[in-house]
């Protein structure tokens, strides 16, 4: 087994890593529950890959707009405005009631024209209710490909009676409103007759779409992250500096704190339980010798040595001296911002790490080669012959 101060102090500073970077997670997804910012991105999302963001589209008019787009399909000469295609497909009996309570069409929301940000074009939202963070929080936060194809093609082909063909899709699919029309054509045209192929790209276009939209919406959660992790990190006083140094130096924190590492276990759910947990392993690191928290440090607890509460808490120096005081300052400063930039990697990536450093630590010795045995076999006869020869003879 490898043990050094080196692999210690990493396995240390990691798992404080990662456990800061879980609680500032999770303090972000309740706030973004709170907001209701998964649906609204989801429900952005869906708009700017299946509309041209001209027309509004008003949810409670999901279901209407769901029977006037297949009215146009089936009667081409129709004289009904085209509707969006996004009510339409959140109108349909697939999407229509997609990981919500009831319908989506009991949600007062209105998407407006698109707003070109640095994160793509998302919609304007408004509610006739008033209460706008309420119904996106009642929105669906995922909708999977499947049943977004699953849609799709219930939408292109009403009253489907038999084996859907991709002749009846292409003719349907030209009855479309544009950009919807021209995108799943150039589907259709590359499947090449063959339905589940044109399923399968509705899908990936889907999901490749989609990966997008979560880029958007962790940039956009990222600040909060930052901000909310900020103020975990002086409230916990979580100094990245005087942390790494107890690590380093004192070999009985470092390996007590390693045994805490070894048995976390990552939250895979945003949950009060898994807040619970990543609190106590925190107060665990800290009941072992961790510089956790705002309590008086180690050189106040001298005798003879004189403090105020700046030094106390380990802000200030106990010297006394205008040069320490400032280095002292600046050293705190700098721990703080090395937690906070720790922060953007994410849990996910600390408690990975902490994994692969739980190996290295654990592994053993290198076991000996084949060819390094057949020399230590060689070697030993002669070297046993003249020990044997250098012996005096036993006596008669």
């Amino acid at each position: 087994m490898l043990s050094s101060p080196i692999i210690d102090l990493a396995i240390g500073l990691t798992f404080v890593f990662g456990v800061t970077a879980a609680l500032a997670s999770l303090v972000t997804e309740f706030i973004a529950r709170f907001l209701g910012l998964r649906g609204e991105y989801l429900l952005s999302g869906l708009r700017e890959l299946v509309d041209s963001g001209e027309k509004p589209t008003v949810l409670t008019n999901a279901a209407t707009d769901y029977d006037t787009m297949r009215t146009l399909i089936t009667s081409p000469a129709s004289d009904a405005p085209k509707p969006s295609v996004t009510a339409a497909l959140l109108g349909g009996p697939i999407l229509g009631n997609q990981g919500v309570v009831g319908t989506l069409t009991s949600r007062n929301l209105t998407l407006d024209k698109a707003i070109g940000t640095k994160d793509g074009s998302l919609a304007k939202i408004t509610s006739a209710s008033g209460s706008k963070r309420s119904d996106l929080r009642s929105l669906p936060s995922y909708i999977s490909s499947r049943s977004f194809a699953d849609a799709v093609i219930d939408l292109v082909v009403p009253n489907a009676q038999g084996q859907t063909t991709m002749a009846t899709i292409q003719t349907n699919i030209g009855k479309l409103p544009d950009p919807f029309k021209t995108s799943l054509g150039a589907l259709a045209k590359n499947a090449n007759g063959d339905v589940t192929k044109f399923r399968t790209s509705v899908e990936q276009w889907y999901d490749d779409h989609m990966d997008r939209v979560s880029g958007w919406y962790k940039r956009r959660t990222a600040w909060i992250t930052l901000v909310f992790g900020a103020i975990i990190v002086v409230l916990l006083n979580l100094n990245a500096l005087s942390i790494g140094r107890t690590l380093y130096t004192e070999n009985a924190v470092s390996a007590a704190v390693s045994s805490v590492a070894a048995k976390t276990t990552p939250c895979t759910t945003v949950s009060q339980d898994c807040l619970s947990t990543l609190d106590g392993d925190l107060s665990a690191a800290a009941s072992s010798g961790l510089p956790v928290g705002w309590g008086t440090v180690r050189a106040c607890k001298e005798q003879g040595v004189h403090c105020g509460w700046w030094q106390q808490r380990g802000i200030l120096s106990p010297s006394g001296s205008v040069g320490s005081q400032a280095a002292q300052v600046l050293v705190v400063l700098l721990g703080f911002l090395v937690m906070i930039v720790a922060l953007l990697p994410g849990a996910q990536f600390w408690f990975g790490l902490l994994s692969k450093l739980g190996t290295l630590r654990s592994t053993g010795p290198k076991p000996a080669t084949a060819a390094s045995t057949a020399v230590s076999l060689t070697v030993s006869p002669p070297a046993a012959a003249q020990v044997s020869s250098a012996a005096p003879n036993p006596p008669d």
